[in-house]
């Protein structure tokens, strides 16, 4: 009966994540929702720092920067502090020539946590706002942040992450398009029933005055400094409306690697943030980080590849087992083929994405095991090289 046990389990972990949490973040929404909403009309626009650290991302700078400017808000109160991070292209002369700037550069490359710390020395305004150097703001962004930050129990505001693809695109931007449709529902959901776990490093906002120096080794700085923010008692909240626009990876080989580094980063943030999965100190986070977080990163990737060998393992062993698990079998298989499929037409172009995206699914999950292996190995540095996208070629 162990086997029957197990083989449950591994569907019940999947099916929660994916789905029942879903369901109960939705109940807990509607309960919240009519005094869940910020204020549309800021009393005052506040002054507000937008921090961009990179490196290599010249082909980005100049239109990085128009689109700052052309946000709206009142120039007198947005900030540009750019970091370049050792850069060796034309990174480094470009922004030497962009008028209205505060800009400061790494000789040699210190990682974008230590980046982010020297730059967040300089900030002297009550909010800042992170975002990338290769991602494009929609306009009203950052009053969509900041209308939140109204409210004195949050400190921190995720803007939502949009990944600008066509039917002509291979699998790797039409997954990540797809996969940040459904992480952006969840947050949207999270947020709504009272707080989200992080923002995203692409575009979020924060109080200045909560920010801490954090560890120059650290992966996932958008974590890391939500994790900070949430651990001083402040909520995570979220706006659909804040778009940051980039194209996805270009090829699946480059998505692989770019996963398996948020993989490591993941588990890096668990070990630092175990705390958030104390209901005593706070129960909301323990259940959203627990569901959101552990459940996905620890349990759902060795669910999903154990689930069809306890399958097997079941109607090989116990031929007078209910029907159950041979519907059961055929399901999975079915789940699998659609994988296979997937696997096939990975790099084909003008492929539905709901054709490839089963692979896109699996592969995510086993780099989430090769993460936590290369985590643990220690071979994971904090020094990102990043994957090539589409906008590179």
């Amino acid at each position: 009966m162990m086997l029957h046990f197990l083989f449950w389990l591994t569907i019940g972990i999947v099916l929660y994540t994916y789905c029942i949490y879903l369901l109960v973040l939705w109940i807990l929404c509607v309960k919240r929702k009519k005094n869940n909403s910020p204020e549309d009309n800021i009393s005052q626009l506040p002054e507000v720092t937008i921090v961009i650290a990179a490196h290599n991302e010249g082909k980005y700078i100049l239109a990085k920067y128009q689109n700052t400017l052309a946000l709206n808000y009142p120039s007198g109160k947005l900030f540009q502090l750019w970091v370049d991070d050792g850069s060796t292209d034309s990174t480094h002369e470009m922004l030497s020539n962009l008028n209205g700037i505060t800009f400061i550069s790494n000789p040699e490359r210190l990682g974008k946590a230590q980046s982010i710390n020297n730059a967040m020395k300089l900030v002297k305004t009550p909010f800042t706002v992170f975002t990338d150097a290769n991602t494009f703001l929609s306009q009203n962004s950052i009053i969509d942040l900041i209308k939140h930050l109204e409210n004195p129990e949050v400190g921190c505001v995720a803007g939502q992450k949009k990944i600008l693809w066509s039917h002509s695109d291979a699998l790797a931007s039409k997954g990540e398009g797809l996969y940040w449709r459904f992480e952006s529902f969840v947050k949207m959901a999270e947020s709504c029933s009272g707080s989200t776990l992080s923002g995203t490093g692409e575009l979020y906002a924060i109080r200045t005055n909560l920010f801490s120096p954090i560890p120059i080794n650290t992966i996932l700085d958008d974590f890391e400094i939500s994790a900070s923010i949430i651990k001083q008692g402040y909520k995570v909240k979220y706006d659909n409306g804040a778009v940051a626009s980039e194209t996805g990876s270009l090829t699946v080989e480059d998505e692989k690697k770019r996963k398996v580094r948020i993989a490591a980063g993941c588990f890096q943030a668990l070990g630092r943030h175990a705390y958030l999965l104390n209901p005593f100190k706070n129960t909301e986070v323990a259940f959203k980080f627990f569901s959101h977080k552990l459940l996905r990163w620890v349990l759902v990737p060795p669910a999903i590849v154990g689930a069809p060998f306890l399958n097997v393992a079941i109607l090989l062993l116990y031929p007078d087992s209910s029907i159950i698990y041979l519907v059961s079998m055929l399901t999975i298989t079915f789940i699998y083929l659609l994988v296979a499929i997937g696997y096939l037409f990975r790099n084909r172009s003008n492929v539905h994405p709901m054709v490839t995206f089963p692979y896109y699914g699996f592969m995510m999950n086993i780099t989430m095991l090769k993460g936590l292996i290369i985590f643990l190995t220690g071979k994971q540095t904090h020094i990102w090289e990043k994957a090539n996208r589409k906008a590179d070629i």
